[in-house]
């Protein structure tokens, strides 16, 4: 029984680091085209994305498992590298107040966290 534990702990992760990797990209995308999720009725394709994106950030970071958040702040941190501030900026006037926004900036508040 342990064995079928891990082997679901281990699948679980290897689905959030995917799903992380697809999150940053479309995170960086929005983030140097300026695409604002907008929920009054739009025909505009990009910001119906954004939309779905952010209420994908917004899922994920209502995970109880603070693995989970903790590997993907870790991710969105080492994808944004440089430009970490302007998706911090980005996650906060769009993605608003969550857990998972809230971890990355105690990472990178506190160093000793990385």
């Amino acid at each position: 029984m342990d064995s079928q534990k891990n082997k679901h702990h281990f699948n679980l992760l290897k689905t959030v680091e995917g799903t992380g990797w697809v999150l940053c990209d479309a995170l960086n995308t929005m983030v140097r085209n300026k695409v604002e999720p907008s929920y009054s009725n739009t025909e505009d394709a990009s910001q119906l994305l954004a939309n779905n994106f952010t209420e994908i950030f917004e899922v994920i970071s209502e995970c109880e498992e603070n693995e989970v958040i903790d590997h993907l702040a870790d991710k969105i941190i080492e994808y944004a590298g440089d430009d970490i501030h302007d998706f911090l900026y980005y996650m906060e006037n769009n993605m608003g107040d969550n857990p998972l926004y809230k971890r990355i900036c105690e990472v990178i508040n506190n160093p000793t966290l990385q």
